[in-house]
């Protein structure tokens, strides 16, 4: 589901958060280290005995939220993203080198 439908209605899931009846500002600390860190495992703790954890993190990672969503910051959901991005960048200039290397053994001189 594309993330402009995310904004005309809540997912179904979300009514059934263990966050439903929390201070929302729980989940939207200033930092995540220092004196806010508190503030992060309070709001991680929430979601760690959340039914609709994994929903949570996959709807986060989909569309890109901040703050602490299925017991993760922002910063760790863009960390889990990296590896993958980074694959994907590998893959295609593998490609690219493959190509490229054909091209040449099929015109040496490079015309």
């Amino acid at each position: 589901m594309p993330s402009s439908q995310f904004a005309v209605r809540s997912p179904g899931w979300m009514p059934r958060g263990a966050c439903q009846g929390e201070d929302p500002e729980l989940f939207f600390p200033i930092a995540t280290a220092g004196p806010a860190l508190a503030q992060v495992l309070a709001a991680k703790a929430v979601c760690f005995r959340c039914a609709v954890r994994a929903a949570c993190l996959s709807y986060a990672l989909a569309t890109g939220q901040a703050g602490i969503w299925g017991g993760t910051t922002q910063e760790e959901r863009h960390a889990m993203r990296r590896p993958a991005d980074f694959s994907a960048q590998r893959a295609q200039h593998r490609a690219g080198t493959e190509r490229s290397a054909i091209d040449h053994r099929s015109n040496p001189a490079g015309h």
